[in-house]
C-alpha cells in the first residue's frame, strides 16, 4: 500500500464516520422530538435512550456490513464491530426486562480480540 492509498482510505473513513455521525444525530433529534410529543413507542421497558442506541447500533452495524461487501470502502476494524455490537446490544437491553446487555458486551468484545489476535498476520 502506497502512503497516497493511506491517506484517501483515512479520508474515506473519516467520510462515513461523519455520514454515521450525522445520521446518528438526526435518529437522536427524532427519537427525542417523538418522545417529547407522547407517541414514541413503548416496548418493555424502552426509553428514548434505548431507541437512540438502538438505531445507532444499527446504522453502525449496516455501514460495517456495507464496508465488507463494498470493493470501494475500507474494510471495518474491529474495533468498528465492538462499538456498533456494543451500541446495538445497549439499545436491545432497553427492550427487554432481563439485565444482560452487559454480561453480552463483555463476551463480545473478548471474542473480537480473540479472533483478531488469532487472525492476525504479522
Amino acid at each position: 500500500m502506497t502512503i497516497g492509498q493511506n491517506l484517501s482510505e483515512n479520508k474515506e473513513r473519516q467520510r462515513l464516520e461523519g455520514i454515521w455521525w450525522a445520521v446518528a444525530l438526526i435518529w437522536a433529534g427524532l427519537v427525542f422530538g417523538t418522545d417529547s410529543l407522547g407517541i414514541l413507542p413503548q416496548i418493555g421497558a424502552a426509553d428514548a435512550w434505548s431507541w437512540i442506541f438502538l438505531g445507532a447500533g444499527l446504522l453502525g452495524t449496516i455501514g460495517n456490513l456495507y464496508r465488507v461487501i463494498s470493493s470501494y470502502a475500507p474494510n471495518p476494524t474491529y474495533w468498528d464491530w465492538i462499538w456498533s455490537g456494543t451500541i446495538l446490544i445497549l439499545g436491545l437491553g432497553g427492550f427487554t426486562k432481563l439485565n444482560i446487555s452487559w454480561p453480552i458486551i463483555l463476551i463480545l468484545v473478548g471474542g473480537i480480540i480473540l479472533v483478531n489476535v488469532l487472525w492476525r498476520r504479522d
